[in-house]
């Protein structure tokens, strides 16, 4: 006869594997509520202490913490035969835990100290964690999901064979892991003193591919608080892809700079090629797409208001369109914009928390950085030359430097009025990224603003702007070449502020 050892919180399939494992000549060990659970629905079983001699004590925080139920789990069939006879050791072939919900305690924002930690388990943690160790002789359950190719395992070979226990250890470390970084984050860890640093994320969402069709992707949520693009819902349309998803940052990002006033923003490739602030948000999509059409082709839209009929045939009009985005639509609306059957349409709350941080992978590392959030105020900056901004070139100038932030770097980029007109971005010389910004504008440049994310060190790429008839321009200042910089702008009558806060974005 084989033993398994279960002691679960959630009962949910249990009595059924547990059944199933009597019928297959298995001996049920297991504790307190578990125990009760399984012999009210009629399953013979052996409480644990039974064979350690102790009950469960200290309100139930100690139950399974004994010598005799982990040697019988940790110990090596072969190398510790005398010690297994000596101490009389029931071995172990199967070990089903489930955790205390530390994860559901923690999202409650109210939830006492006193609460989440008696909702932190100990017994249970240390159980996966000795199971899981000793694969080679046992089998670790941490999930409900997986009891059924567990008894399917049973039912063809007699036990669970060697690959599966091995596959059943990885995913109980992987959980262990993810368990305690929830702790950790939900008591405050702090990303940027500490000296260790796990993220929680769950539930894999596998997709068609990567960036490329060679390439594989997944998608995981992160459970810490706040949402993000994975809570978004897709309610018409194919699967998100992995650069659809990218790109939906991408406009989260940006219209979470723009919480007063309706915005649209139109991504391609991770940075805006449209950005427009409007009395309507159809209104503001019309000046988004308006800024660069060729290059919103099969880009994504992000709208930071709900969708109306209006919008929804300006967007159901533009020719190809991979993805929407918008924290909600009306029903006739949503009915329309149905109309493309491949087009993605997703619902996500775009001003609920996001963390407040993020973090970028690199070979052999992961770099963690706090979001580019910060209050500027027009009082806080400082004109540098002879003219001032008139008040409408303020008002641009003002949504300029909040949308240069959404570019990639380096980044020039123009607008008029409330809407951007030419964007260049993403260039290793800033004065290319005039030239863009200034050739895809045309000749809607004459009487725009530029904004420019870094300082501008040399006179080129301001010479450029001011040809093109940019009036005013933002931009940190602090390089060497200051002087040069205020002088050229003095001499083409451009206004000039300075910011002394600089918007990289890598």
């Amino acid at each position: 006869m084989k033993n398994a050892l279960i002691t679960t919180f959630d009962k949910g399939g249990i009595a059924a594997l547990a059944r199933f494992l009597v019928d297959n000549r298995f001996r049920i060990f297991s504790t307190g509520g578990t125990a009760r659970f399984l012999e009210d629905k009629g399953i013979e079983v052996t409480h644990i202490e039974d064979i350690t001699g102790y009950p469960s004590v200290l309100s139930g925080r100690v139950k399974t913490l004994h010598p005799v139920v982990f040697g019988g789990i940790l110990a090596d069939r072969e190398r510790h035969k005398e010690e297994i006879k000596r101490y009389n050791l029931p071995l172990f072939d199967i070990v089903v835990v489930d955790l205390y919900p530390f994860e559901e305690v923690a999202k409650e924002r109210d939830a006492t100290f006193a609460e989440l930690i008696e909702s932190i388990d100990i017994g249970g943690m240390a159980l996966i964690r000795a199971a899981a160790k000793n694969f080679p002789y046992i089998a670790v359950v941490i999930d409900k999901d997986d009891y059924e190719v567990v008894k399917e395992s049973i039912g063809e070979f007699g036990e669970v064979p060697y690959e599966l226990r091995k596959e059943l250890a990885i995913k109980a470390f992987a959980y262990s892991s993810y368990y305690d970084s929830l702790i950790s984050h939900r008591f405050g860890l702090d990303l940027f003193d500490g000296r260790y640093l796990t993220l929680p994320f769950k539930e894999p969402f596998p997709l068609r591919y990567g960036e490329n069709p060679h390439q594989r992707g997944v998608l995981f949520r992160s459970a810490l608080p706040g949402l993000g693009v994975p809570q978004g819902e897709v309610l018409s349309g194919k699967p998100l892809s992995f650069n659809n998803i990218r790109d939906l940052d991408g406009a989260l990002i940006t219209l979470r700079d723009f919480p007063d006033t309706p915005c649209a923003v139109v991504i391609k490739h991770s940075t805006p090629c449209g950005i427009a602030t409007a009395e309507t948000v159809g209104r503001a999509y019309e000046l988004a797409l308006a800024s660069d059409p060729l290059s919103a082709f099969g880009g994504i839209v992000g709208l930071n208001r709900k969708v109306d009929i209006e919008c929804a045939e300006l967007l159901h009009n533009t020719r190809f369109l991979e993805c929407i985005v918008a924290p909600d639509y009306t029903d006739e609306a949503l009915e329309l914009m149905r109309k493309k059957k491949n087009r993605r349409i997703v619902k996500l709350d775009i001003y609920r928390d996001i963390p407040g941080f993020d973090c970028q992978m690199v070979s052999g590392g992961l770099l963690v950085q706090s979001r580019d959030r910060v209050e500027e105020r027009m009082e806080d900056f400082r004109v540098v030359t002879d003219r001032s901004p008139t008040e409408d070139e303020w008002e641009s100038l003002l949504f300029a430097w909040r949308a240069v932030k959404s570019v990639k770097s380096n980044s020039i980029l123009l607008a008029k009025g409330t809407a951007t007109v030419g964007i260049g971005g993403g260039q290793t010389s800033r004065v290319d990224a005039a030239k863009i910004a200034v050739d895809k504008a045309g000749n809607r440049a004459k009487g725009s603003v530029a904004a420019s994310d870094a300082f501008i060190p040399f006179p080129d790429a301001l010479e450029l702007c001011a040809e093109a008839g940019v009036t005013a321009v933002i931009q940190p200042g602090g390089s060497k070449g200051d002087p040069q910089a205020i002088e050229t702008a003095n001499r083409y009558n451009i206004a000039m502020v300075f910011t002394g806060r600089r918007h990289f974005r890598h």
